[in-house]
């Protein structure tokens, strides 16, 4: 029984070591393996890190290139603004352009009528001579109607000198013409004690007149007006003023009491 529990132990051990052997083999070859793991593990971190730090390094200049980039569409914004702007100004420009090259035909066709001496070149000049020129005939003749409205109010004086001296001497010649008086009696009415005269207001004679018949050289008497017309003068026979009892006949000549002054 003690051989057999001996070669049970010696089997065993022997198995043991079999396979303690072979347990210590495959231990190395973990161990190997787990070395090599470590190895690449490390390995692959030195990667990841290299990775990372390209990555973080693409990161970076992905964003400085989108930094730039938005910097450079700005910059395109900018230039697309100032170019619409240039392309309005360039429109607004052509626009003014176009009026300015109308204006300039216009005017073309309007110095066509202008003397030879105006330019365009000197058309300013010429046109300040012009005023100028304007503002001393403007002047002359504001002077000349100075002249004018002195020489009128001259004229107008001597006029009004020669309406009195006409005025006078038409009075001096109705006055002359009543001094000069040679009417005569053309009818008589001795019941109503009154004359008719052929003479009236065109001899110049009034209701205040006195007249003096006559015949001849001699005195009649005399008589007052009544009414007067036109042509002819009704007076009353002044029966006081009859001399020597004389009668007043048709044809007697009639004369001014009073002559009048000049």
């Amino acid at each position: 029984m003690t051989k057999v529990l001996f070669i049970l132990s010696a089997v065993v051990i022997l198995v043991a070591s079999f396979f303690a052997y072979q347990n210590g083999r495959e231990f190395a070859a973990v161990r190997i393996n787990i070395a090599g793991i470590n190895a690449s593990i490390v390995a692959e971190k030195q990667t990841e890190k290299k990775v990372v730090a390209v990555v973080g390094q693409l990161v970076a200049d992905i964003a400085r290139v989108q930094g730039e980039r938005d910097i450079e569409d700005e910059k395109l914004k900018a230039q697309k603004n100032k170019l619409a702007q240039a392309e309005s100004e360039a429109t607004r420009m052509q626009g003014e352009l176009d009026v300015k090259v109308k204006k300039q035909q216009e005017l073309a066709g309007l110095m066509e009528n202008f003397p030879k001496d105006v330019k365009p070149e000197t058309i300013a000049e010429d046109i300040n001579r012009m005023k100028k020129e304007k503002l001393e005939f403007e002047g002359q003749a504001e002077a000349k109607k100075k002249e004018v409205v002195a020489e009128e109010e001259k004229i107008a004086g001597v006029q009004k000198r020669l309406d009195e001296v006409t005025h006078k001497i038409e009075e001096r010649r109705k006055n002359f013409e009543r001094n000069s008086l040679t009417s005569r009696i053309i009818a008589v009415n001795y019941d109503w004690g009154f004359v008719v005269i052929d003479a009236g207001k065109t001899t110049g004679l009034t209701q205040d007149t006195k007249l003096i018949v006559t015949r001849g050289a001699l005195t009649v008497g005399k008589v007052s007006v009544m009414a007067v017309d036109g042509a002819n003068t009704m007076a009353s026979i002044v029966t006081d003023a009859v001399v020597n009892g004389q009668v007043i006949m048709p044809g007697d000549r009639v004369i001014l009491e009073n002559l009048v002054q000049n």
